[in-house]
């Protein structure tokens, strides 16, 4: 669990968001499952280091969910959930009021381990039996909170990647606190940007192909190369608009991307897109398909441009 390998990855997520969280969102989950969902997300997010693991390598990866946030949204949406005391039985309000408390102490356990993590005061102390709410002195947590910005604003610019960020930070880490939480805020912030870049993007090419296609190119969500582009529309078919990528596997033999004379057709040049065209096709594996289940996985990903000569180019250089 302290390293997180990829073929776990995916389960665990499934296990916690799919799973866990679904039983504690449920209206059709009992209040003994919910309780239970609670204690166990109580004793993952007492760990400090699991709690880390979790948001560097979900949080703080583009291509993964954001697992600790689902966690908190989930918690907080359950402690905050407003009740009717007129349609309700008073064991059921007794009962209703026993989650919303735990799921109170479940946060305050959240909060308490990066508090660890951090070295800051309020980490061990302990929950009051009677109430989630933890007696921190707020003078003390300001004045740390003030000095850890302090520090961040003397740091250097930091240019780890999150993959080199999940490979260093690790359980036996016991460096600085302050340069662990910089990594960490730092790998969220460069998700968070890419994440605002790749939505201003996809609004770009649902207005303009071209334009679109520029944003993501400026973006390094891809490259000026006909496979590079391609794959990416492969990989983000079901976000992008499917009526652009129609059109861009519709061009014409004789279309360039860039103005260039001199462009290859792989970086632009005349006859781009139908090398991109190419590529995607190529990308697909038909192996076993009958023709029709072929032709339909073959258009899942875009939209037939809707002039009769272009169709035509999509189908035959497709074919070829």
């Amino acid at each position: 669990m302290y390293n997180f390998k990829a073929d776990l990855k995916s389960e665990i997520e499934i296990f916690l968001r799919d799973i866990l969280l679904k039983v504690l969102e449920s209206p059709n989950s009992s209040y003994e499952q919910k309780g239970m969902v609670l204690e166990a997300l109580r004793a993952l997010c007492a760990e400090p280091t699991m709690l880390t693991q979790i948001f560097l390598n979900y949080d703080c990866d583009f291509d993964a969910v954001n697992l600790y946030k689902d966690i908190v949204h989930s918690i907080t949406r359950l402690s905050t959930k407003g009740t009717s005391e007129l349609t309700m039985s008073k064991k059921n309000l007794s009962l209703e009021a026993g989650l919303k408390t735990s799921g109170l102490e479940v946060l305050v356990v959240i909060l308490q381990a990066f508090l660890k993590a951090l070295g800051l005061p309020g980490a061990d102390e302990e929950l009051n039996s009677n109430s989630a709410v933890q007696k921190i002195d707020m003078d003390d947590m300001i004045s740390n909170r003030l000095e850890f910005q302090q520090k961040r604003k003397e740091k250097k610019e930091i240019a780890l990647s999150t993959n080199d960020i999940v490979q260093n930070v690790t359980p036996k880490e016991n460096g600085d606190a302050t340069d662990m939480a910089a990594k960490v805020v730092g790998a969220f912030d460069r998700k968070r940007i890419a994440q605002q870049n790749f939505e201003t993007g996809l609004v770009k090419f649902k207005l303009s192909l071209k334009g679109g296609i520029k944003s993501f190119i400026e973006s390094g969500f891809t490259k000026l190369d006909a496979k590079s582009l391609a794959d990416f529309f492969h990989a983000h078919k079901d976000e992008l608009d499917k009526t652009q990528i129609g059109e861009a596997l519709g061009k014409e033999p004789e279309y360039a991307f860039v103005k260039d004379k001199d462009a290859q057709t792989e970086t632009g040049g005349v006859g781009f897109f139908v090398r991109v065209l190419h590529h995607y096709a190529n990308a697909m594996d038909f192996t076993g398909q009958e023709f029709d289940d072929a032709i339909r996985s073959f258009l899942s990903g875009f939209r037939l441009p809707g002039e009769a000569q272009k169709v035509c180019c999509v189908m035959v250089i497709s074919l070829n």
